[in-house]
Order: structure tokens, then sequence, then C-alpha cells
């Protein structure tokens, strides 16, 4: 969910390491774009080809699915010094999910494109795009298994210990999401447990 010290990809110092020990690398990097999404804003749409992955320098995302109904169903959020893309980089398809800004944020875009022509000239860097795809379906296997093992009080305060940033920053109504539970039930569940309301929606 958050950029994980397991993951290598996701660390500054090993990337600029990276990018510093090869010239031709490091003006590539520089070239890429630099973009602000505000709140609110749309990186990818469900459904949109996925054919460029994104490096958040600052601020915070959130993948949802949305169903026929209209219904939006929380996956996962990721702050600065993530690594966010639609799908399994460097193939090119559909989204599976919506990915959106819920605060302002900037990112390093990296179109499937370069980073596939990096991968030829730059064989190092497909050590590190290896690390960020296990990562990611550690990550996954995790979520799964915590979505199919622990009540929702469980998921909740699990949320809390490992993610303790994101709660704070997050509306109810969205941690609800996460967690596979009605706004209703979560601020019941924070009753239960003592712990006093919140403003945030």
């Amino acid at each position: 969910m958050t950029a994980g010290s397991s993951c290598l990809a996701c660390q500054p110092a090993t990337l600029q390491t990276l990018v510093q020990s090869q010239p031709a690398l490091a003006a590539l990097w520089q070239a890429l774009p630099r973009r602000s999404f505000d709140a609110g804003a749309v990186l990818l749409r469900q459904a949109d080809a996925s054919d460029r992955c994104w490096l958040l320098e600052s601020g915070l995302v959130r993948f949802y699915y949305l169903s026929e109904a209209g219904v939006e169903r929380n996956r996962s959020f990721h702050l600065a010094g993530s690594w966010v893309a639609g799908a399994m980089p460097p193939l090119s398809l559909p989204s599976p999910c919506t990915i959106e800004a819920v605060e302002t944020t900037r990112v390093v875009e990296l179109p499937y494109a370069a980073l596939h022509d990096w991968q030829r000239q730059f064989p190092q860097t497909q050590t590190l795009l290896d690390d960020a795809l296990g990562y990611l379906f550690t990550q996954q296997s995790r979520r799964e298994a915590q979505l199919l093992t622990l009540s929702p009080e469980e998921r909740y305060q699990r949320f809390l210990q490992t993610d303790g940033e994101l709660a704070a920053r997050l509306p109810m109504h969205q941690v609800a999401s996460y967690l596979g539970i009605s706004h209703v039930s979560l601020s019941r569940m924070r009753a239960r447990l003592g712990m006093t309301p919140t403003r945030r929606g």
C-alpha cells in the first residue's frame, strides 16, 4: 500500500544510485515528464489501456473498482515513493481499476515504450522491475488473505498498525470502502473500540 522498505524500486536512494551510474540513463530520466494532478483528478480510468507508470514524488492516490451499478470499491492506496500503474509493465493491457489522486499529487511519468527500451539498453533496470513486480504480487496476496481470513475489526486494526499515516489522511468512507464494509459499520466499530469521532466523511 505504501512505499515499503522491502521494495528496492520504491527506495529513492536505490533508484538514484542506478540512474546516476549511467549518464545516458540519467539524461533519459531527467527528460521524463513531470506532472501534477489535483485532488480528484484521474490518472487512468478503468478499462483504458495502461501504457505508462508513475513514480509518486508527493501526494496520495487510490485504486478503485467501479461496478456496473456505479459502486466504488477501493483496492489500494499509495503514498509518495510508490510506483503505480494500471497493469503489469511493460505490457499495455486494459486497467482493471481507476487510479485517482486523493490529494494534490506530483509524479514522474514513465511510458511503457520507454521502459521497454531501457530494459534493452540498461539490463540492470530489469532487476529493479522484477523486484517491484514481486513486491506488488506479495502486497496483493497479503491483501487477499486479510479479506478472506480476518474479521472487519481485525482488518481495521491491522490497517491502523501498518498504515497509520494513511488513516490520518483519508476520509472514513474511503477507509470503509477499502475494508469492505459500510461507513456506518466503521463508525460503530470505532465507537466499540473507544475511538473519538472524526469530522472527515
